[in-house]
């Protein structure tokens, strides 16, 4: 059953995955949306319920970490939800997926990254 309150459209951003603070990992998001994005995290180990933050890199938003929970993982991903964002967030949010540049294409999608601590090219 579906339980989100906002569309997802498919979405692909170099982030950053940041636990107490510190960031702890690098992924690349797959989809996203107003309530959460869905991300590739390789071989992580993120619980459920556990609450992280993303920052979103090379999209003019550096700096901002959203605050988000883990709600599902598989082995394609992990699924957060954005957990008590701030209405100047939401707006960057909004801004960010629905801008025109994202339509152009992505930086991930000729960048290489860092997925699950390998570099691999998305």
């Amino acid at each position: 059953m579906e339980h989100r309150c906002s569309v997802r459209k498919p979405f692909e951003f170099q982030l950053l995955i940041y636990k107490n603070g510190l960031p702890v990992q690098s992924s690349v998001s797959r989809n996203l949306g107003l309530g959460g994005v869905f991300i590739s995290a390789g071989t992580s180990e993120w619980r459920k319920n556990e609450r992280l933050e993303i920052e979103f890199l090379g999209c003019g938003k550096a700096g901002m970490r959203l605050p988000a929970m883990v709600v599902h993982q598989s082995a394609r991903g992990v699924g957060l939800m954005f957990d008590g964002i701030s209405s100047e967030q939401r707006r960057a949010l909004r801004v960010l997926l629905f801008s025109a540049d994202h339509e152009r294409g992505s930086p991930a999608s000729d960048a290489s990254v860092v997925v699950g601590g390998s570099r691999a090219v998305a």
